[in-house]
């Protein structure tokens, strides 16, 4: 199996949009705490603490008793991997195959997680390698593409 895809496999769809979101949140500050990620995910903080475990498990996220998660390097590393992965094929949807911009980021969701570097790095190229998606969010760099 390429190492790439070493990540992906090893995480759901599910823990996939609970790892998105201590991203989201984490931006504003160090660590984040399972009743805000449960607020952020519109569940118990039962069912956020759960996946925040599972996470955790996964050497994702760095959890700190009554305090919250950070997320680890790996943890890191996936997320900025994910995010590439959508932000290229959305830009790639949208400018290539026409189709509106709501339709792109809708498919990118769902296929984000799928992807191998290499078909995100070629989509890339193809693109003329953009520092930005149509949203105008910055594209993360990838390991042979883009380095940053």
């Amino acid at each position: 199996m390429p190492k790439s895809r070493e990540y992906s496999k090893s995480l759901t769809e599910k823990e996939t949009e609970y790892l998105k979101a201590v991203f989201r949140l984490i931006s504003k500050r160090e660590i984040v705490g399972s009743l805000e990620v449960a607020d952020a995910m519109g569940v118990s903080c039962a069912t956020a603490s759960e996946y925040l475990e599972r996470l955790g498990r996964k050497g994702m996220l760095k959890r700190y008793r009554w305090r919250g998660v950070r997320l680890s390097k790996k943890g890191f590393k996936e997320i900025n991997r994910i995010i590439r992965n959508h932000r290229v094929f959305e830009t790639y949807a949208y400018r290539f195959l026409s189709v509106s911009l709501k339709d792109a980021c809708e498919c990118a969701s769902r296929v984000e997680l799928y992807l191998s570097d290499k078909v995100v790095d070629s989509m890339c190229s193809l693109l003329g390698h953009p520092k930005t998606c149509p949203h105008n969010n910055s594209i993360p760099g990838g390991k042979l593409c883009c380095r940053t």
